[in-house]
């Protein structure tokens, strides 16, 4: 067939060919073109193919079909990369899924991640291999250890110290101690201005010392408190009492408190070895003379690091008063008697020197991580 065409919509104009010639023609409304065509004695196929070649068409075939569609565009290399990501999720396990997402946006600046609060989750299109990232978001999403931090704190007569088998290794100065485990016997700096440290292996004998002593009117143990916290968060724990005192004013008397005792707040570090480093701050509130009627503190205070191994025990001390003392002496089986065992029994007062001592002990707890 001979076919002279100029200037016509390919819309129009293809498909009222295809009628004419009692062809099948499927073509895409998105091509938008005209044609100016002159070819003689050219088939059906060889037609569609100088159409599509004119237009940039793709042209297939289905038997005698023809289908004509737009090509499809070149992409930039921009593009072409981006054909080629992939868009993942993880679902955040143990962090936040908002400070993820914040570290992976520094070290990857290329990468685009978002995160969705409600979930915990974070949503990445990455383009490279992302076994990387994964191993990455997996070491930022690792469960923080867990720390189990035992106290006791106890009041021993200072001359009963040699009992308990604390040897002082020397005064805290806020500076970093690391020692060798076990005791270590150095020259005693011990005063009444400033806490002194000492390290120690086996908490049991050290519990069997302390209650040796308490059964003999020689110590008080005031607390024995056990908390867990995570790696880089703050234990804190406190024992005292508040003391009361009245104030007057234009609505009349009213009673307020004071906080005294003792507040111990640790911080624990993992560092290599299983070695933990200790962040301490220590207050020591103690009631002082009154004045007006209104009590005074005596503060005692200290912010220092002590690197101690896991299990190992730390003692602080240092922190003298003076502390009034009873107790009790009798004849055995005489002093029990009723009435009469009064003459057989003797109550014994008497003021003492006291030191408040410490022992802080951590225990890495162990966690599976995946």
């Amino acid at each position: 067939m001979d076919v002279q065409v100029t200037d016509k919509s390919i819309q129009d104009f293809l498909p009222w060919l295809a009628a004419q010639t009692d062809n099948s023609l499927i073509m895409s409304p998105n091509i938008e073109a005209n044609l100016s065509l002159s070819l003689r004695n050219v088939g059906w196929h060889e037609l569609m193919e100088s159409v599509a070649l004119q237009h940039q068409l793709t042209l297939t075939w289905s038997e005698d079909t023809a289908t004509l569609m737009p090509a499809k565009k070149a992409l930039n290399p921009e593009q072409k990369l981006a054909a080629e990501c992939d868009t993942k999720f993880w679902h955040i396990e143990h962090a936040l899924a908002a400070n993820v997402s914040q570290h992976l946006n520094v070290l990857y600046p290329n990468l685009i991640v978002s995160f969705d609060v409600r979930t915990n989750s974070i949503v990445s299109r990455h383009c490279n291999d992302s076994r990387e990232l994964e191993k990455t978001i997996r070491w930022l999403d690792a469960p923080l250890r867990q720390i189990e931090i035992s106290a006791r704190i106890a009041q021993v007569q200072s001359a009963s110290e040699s009992q308990i088998g604390v040897q002082w290794q020397g005064q805290l100065t806020g500076k970093t101690v690391s020692t060798s485990a076990g005791l270590v016997d150095l020259a005693t700096t011990a005063s009444t201005s400033g806490l002194s440290f000492a390290l120690a292996k086996g908490d049991d004998l050290l519990a069997l010392n302390l209650s040796f002593l308490e059964s003999n009117g020689l110590a008080n143990i005031v607390s024995e408190p056990k908390i867990v916290t995570a790696e880089g968060h703050v234990a804190k724990i406190e024992s005292g009492t508040e003391v009361p005192y009245q104030t007057t004013n234009e609505d009349g008397t009213r009673v307020e408190f004071k906080q005294a005792g003792l507040s111990l707040e640790v911080t624990p570090f993992v560092k290599a070895g299983e070695k933990i480093q200790l962040s301490l701050k220590i207050h020591q509130d103690a009631v002082g003379e009154m004045y007006n009627g209104v009590p005074s503190i005596e503060t005692n205070r200290i912010n220092t690091q002590v690197v101690v191994n896991n299990e190992e025990t730390l003692i602080l001390g240092g922190i003298y008063r003076d502390e009034i003392w009873e107790s009790e002496s009798k004849v055995p089986f005489l002093g029990d008697l009723p009435f009469v065992g009064a003459l057989f029994r003797q109550q014994i007062q008497r003021q003492e020197k006291v030191e408040l001592l410490v022992f802080i002990t951590p225990k890495l707890l162990q966690m599976s991580y995946y």
